[in-house]
């Protein structure tokens, strides 16, 4: 039967429209109470989501597969762009050519015994028809694995991180010449395929154990929410010169790209614990031992053969770009963007949000068609490419580098979304913004507000830990996984990357069905988000940060946060710094005194751990404080002012906001990050340490991890010199108030 378009899809009403909407709370980015008319505005905002087809449009976008390249991450690309045009909104699709490589051939089998085989599809799941599927699914697979064919040794080595090796190094065992068996958990997929090579092994198989999402959380799909045995991760382990057609053609060539040569795939814990019963050897260590029901042994006398291969084709993206032109300040962007490509369905990640950002685009674009138009220009982008690694966004930031430059004061990003509290990370200043947004909104499973919500999951989750909870909750500053990626690390446009999700920081129960073929629309309505009220929630918090946002005369940026936030980067670099050292001291002491064996459980069978470098240099980071603290002075009486001060002259606002644009880009480096040139922030950057998502004031850190003490010197004076011209800039801006 042929589909209707997405555009007749979001253009229909729902059978009732919800309740109107309260009257919201003063309006942060408008001013200090905001205008009667702005209040309105949002009013008929909240009115426009209560009555867009949000079931509807979520359907649509996930009633096929949505990877790079299906005829369905075009087709949705298309709806999205006539949807928009339908809505006022002038529209561009910008498509990219990118290098992909999907896996066409995977092998897993044992060599001897049984030969079993690993199956890398996943079966159809009663009662959600869309599993059913075969056409144009992809199974599960890593993009970008290396192609390869081989028959090695399997061994277990638990996540695959740094400190696995050191205690496979005490069990007298290694990976060289052998497959590497290890859990999703702990580290990004991408780590652990190259840290499994620099120690000489020759493929990778990654599995999903079920203690991390699987029958130990709760009922499997479709009794519940859980990843089943046959539940089935695809992802990407990343091309960095997917952008460089050049680069790209000689990694097309080699079938590999230029760090990375080992073949690698993914499988559930069904096929993997068939693998783990055939393995022997030694016991694993305890904190090894994973969620199924046998023991887990280190093997290395079980046989696998291996095999991967890719065509390495080319494919388009087909980034959509929609813009609604600013009444008073047009020349300002506030950028909201969402990813539209999915492995597979993709309904929690990413198409409930994108289908957020759809409503809010009528809301928006009805308010245009009455006259009540942004005071700043708004940019709506529906990215491609994000699941193979943020291309569609990294490519539309680099294209129009010198337009973000000029122009871009805002950007706003959601990814995967659910329902129950609201998390959002991103730039410090922005907490103002977010608590006033999240204290005008009402939680639809209380009816407490969502500030009132986040506030009290604070306080339980503190109050389990021993520790303190109070003061304002400030946004944690952005590491890596989605597409705000360019804009806060390359281009120093203050970010947000908000979500709802029962775990506050998303990194828990955020997506039982992580990138499966269960990603599917019946699976969020009956657990991710039943009636879509979240997703609508979602919709009235984006449209009012961009709201307050677009029409505040002055930006409504608070730097206290900021500037507490920095202090506290510096107490973590240098703790950490020292920790580390400590540790090493304390390691090596215990190695001399030959505690470790004595120690040891004899059936364990672990050898004494070998001596670390330890060698250190104290960090001078006295000039560095003393600029922070210099800084925090200035946002006190910035933030100050700024409450106190009433309306202001057109030019004179002007001149405060030209003034917050250069206070954000005053720690950007032109040519990059020593050791990573791509990223320009000296205060953010994604964490390159295993399990860490954002690294604080990177040049210093990735020094100091090196062991370069002159370039880490060099780089607390360059941060250093960097916090004082910021604070001269926001000393301008208040003298300006």
């Amino acid at each position: 039967m042929a589909m209707r378009t997405l555009l007749a899809t979001l253009l229909a009403t729902g059978a009732a429209a919800t309740a109107a909407a309260q009257d919201p709370a003063p309006l942060v980015g408008f001013g200090a109470t905001g205008t009667a008319a702005e209040r309105q505005a949002e009013q008929q905002v909240d009115a426009s989501l209560g009555q867009f087809d949000l079931d509807g449009t979520l359907r649509r976008l996930t009633s096929a597969p949505n990877q790079v390249g299906s005829p369905h991450d075009k087709q949705n690309a298309d709806d999205i762009a006539s949807a928009l045009r339908s809505w006022g909104w002038e529209v561009k699709i910008e498509p990219v050519r990118v290098l992909v490589a999907y896996p066409t051939t995977q092998k897993l089998a044992l060599a001897a015994g049984d030969h079993y085989a690993a199956d890398f599809t996943e079966p159809a799941v009663h009662g959600d028809p869309d599993t059913a599927r075969r056409d144009g699914v992809l199974p599960g697979m890593e993009s970008y694995s290396p192609d390869g064919n081989v028959d090695a040794p399997l061994v277990f080595v638990n996540e695959g991180l740094a400190k696995d090796y050191d205690d496979l190094e005490r069990l007298g065992e290694s990976v060289k010449g052998k497959v590497v068996l290890v859990k999703s958990s702990g580290a990004g997929r991408w780590v652990k395929p190259r840290l499994a090579q620099q120690h000489g092994a020759v493929g990778v198989v990654i599995y999903s154990d079920p203690e991390a999402d699987g029958f130990p959380k709760g009922d499997v799909y479709p009794a519940g929410a859980w990843r089943t045995d046959r539940t089935l991760q695809r992802g990407t382990l990343g091309i960095d010169s997917v952008l460089d057609e050049k680069g790209a053609k000689a990694l097309q060539a080699a079938h590999h790209t230029d760090d990375l040569s080992i073949p690698v795939v993914t499988i559930g814990y069904g096929d993997a614990a068939h693998f783990l019963r055939a393995l022997g050897g030694k016991a694993v260590p305890l904190r090894w031992q994973g969620g199924l029901p046998l023991t887990y042994h280190v093997g290395g006398d079980a046989t696998v053969h291996l095999e991967v291969a890719s065509p390495w084709a080319w494919q388009t993206l087909y980034n959509v770009i929609g813009t609604l032109r600013g009444s008073t300040w047009p020349d300002e962007w506030v950028v909201r963007g969402v990813h539209h490509d999915a492995w597979v369905y993709g309904a929690w990640d990413p198409l409930a949000g994108t289908t957020a950002l759809l409503a809010e685009a009528e809301a928006l674009g009805k308010l245009a068609a009455r006259g009540i138009r942004p005071k700043r220009t708004l940019v709506f982008a529906s990215w491609d490419g994000e699941e193979l690694g943020i291309l569609g966004s990294k490519a539309w930031a680099e294209r129009h580098a010198g337009e973000l430059a000029k122009h871009a004061v805002f950007y706003l990003n959601n990814d995967t979304t659910g329902r129950g509290f609201l998390a959002a990370g991103g730039d410090p200043s922005l907490a103002a913004l977010v608590d006033g947004v999240a204290a005008d909104l009402r939680d639809p499973e209380t009816d407490a507000s969502v500030q009132a919500r986040r506030l009290a999951k604070r306080a339980v989750d503190a109050a389990a830990k021993g520790r303190d909870a109070s003061g304002a909750i400030v946004p944690e500053r952005l590491g890596t996984g989605s597409d705000y990626l360019p804009f806060a690390h390359r281009f120093g446009v203050p970010a947000l990357h908000v979500r709802y999700g029962y775990d506050r920081t998303g990194d828990d129960e955020s997506v039982p069905v992580y990138h499966s073929l269960y990603d599917t629309y019946t699976h969020y309505q009956r657990f991710g988000d039943p009636g879509l009220a979240y997703v609508r929630l979602l919709a009235q918090t984006n449209a009012r940060l961009v709201l307050r946002t677009a029409n505040a005369d002055v930006l409504p940026w608070r730097y206290t946060p900021f500037a507490d936030a920095l202090g506290k980067d510096i107490d973590r670099l240098q703790a950490g710094a020292e920790t580390a050292h400590r540790e090493a001291q304390r390691h090596n002491a215990l190695v001399a005194a030959d505690a470790y064996r004595l120690a040891a459980v004899a059936y364990r069978q672990l050898k004494p751990p070998t001596a670390v470098d330890e060698d250190w240099q104290p960090l001078a980071l006295g000039a560095l404080r003393a600029a922070q603290q210099a800084l925090l002075a200035a946002a006190h009486a910035y933030d100050g002012a700024a409450a106190a001060a009433g309306d202001l002259p057109p030019a004179k606002a002007a001149k405060v906001n030209a003034a917050l644009r250069r206070f954000a880009t005053a720690w950007l480096q032109p040519a990059g990050l020593p050791r990573r040139p791509w990223y320009r922030h000296l205060l953010q950057a994604p964490g390159r340490k295993e399990g860490e998502d954002v690294a604080p004031l990177p040049a210093i850190g990735d020094a100091i991890d090196a062991k370069d003490w002159a370039q880490a010197r060099q780089e607390i004076t360059t941060t250093t010199d960097a916090t004082r011209k910021a604070t001269g800039i926001l000393v301008e801006a208040t003298r300006l108030l």
